[in-house]
């Protein structure tokens, strides 16, 4: 599948744009119980943010790798893709989480480079259960200020949070499972608690091309023959059972 040019139109002038099919509801699902698993592993206590999933777990390998999610991907940023990043955010029903507003490339620096993210909803995503809200046309700013406010309710570890966010533009990115978006680096976006009596699980995938500067982590080649000589490339996850996996998981995440 790749992106119509209303979608590519969509994405310019919005800095988002959805919903792109990319699961059917049944692959939704599985890759939902695969992810539920981990969680469980981790215990009630445990964390609501995952990160670098797709490093160590074959099905998360597998969800990051798939030909329609790519094929999209690629109608933005053309055939050198890597993946610079995943991230599972969790929230439990009635959880009072909640993601400041803010702009990812305040501490990725991804509106240096060509870059995108995708949000794909292993659950119903809405306002009751607190979908992903978006300021339109905020990304066409540039980078804005940010003050770091601690919150133990924020899902951002830095609680970086825009000075100024016109709310009046804002849009609830309502998505069904197995359903994505795709948004800017710069787009103000962030989301409300969720006040229902189910989860919204979402799994977000940060996608660059070899373009990008020397980072501090490994990216993964998952399209193109891009010069990567400057970047540490990683290999795609091992086999292995799933204990094994999520022991190296938790070493990374210090989990």
């Amino acid at each position: 599948m790749t992106l119509s040019r209303e979608q590519l139109d969509q994405y310019s002038r919005d800095g988002i744009v959805f919903p792109i099919r990319v699961l059917s509801a049944e692959e939704a699902s599985f890759f939902r119980r695969e992810f539920e698993s981990i969680a469980n592993a981790c215990g009630e206590s445990g964390p609501k943010r995952f990160d670098g999933l797709h490093m160590f777990f074959d099905w998360a390998y597998r969800l990051v790798t798939r030909d329609a999610l790519l094929d999209a991907v690629e109608g933005v940023l053309g055939a050198d893709i890597l993946i610079d990043g995943t991230l599972v955010l969790c929230k439990p029903p009635r959880d009072c989480s909640y993601v400041s507003w803010h702009q990812d490339t305040v501490y990725s620096g991804w509106h240096l480079t060509p870059s995108t993210s995708a949000w794909i909803a292993l659950t119903a995503s809405h306002p009751a259960n607190g979908c992903m809200r978006a300021i339109a046309g905020s990304h066409q700013q540039g980078l804005l200020s940010h003050d770091n406010v601690r919150d133990d309710s924020n899902m951002l570890f830095r609680g970086e949070s825009v000075k100024i966010a016109d709310e009046s533009r804002a849009v609830d990115v309502v998505l069904e499972p197995g359903e994505m978006s795709l948004h800017q680096s710069t787009i103000v976006h962030g989301s409300n608690a969720n006040t229902s009596l189910e989860p919204r699980i979402g799994f977000i995938v940060r996608f660059v091309t070899s373009q990008i500067t020397v980072r501090n982590r490994p990216v993964l080649r998952v399209r193109g023959k891009g010069d990567c000589s400057h970047l540490n490339v990683a290999q795609p996850p091992a086999e292995i059972n799933q204990q094994a996996a999520l022991s190296a998981w938790r070493e990374y995440s210090r989990c």
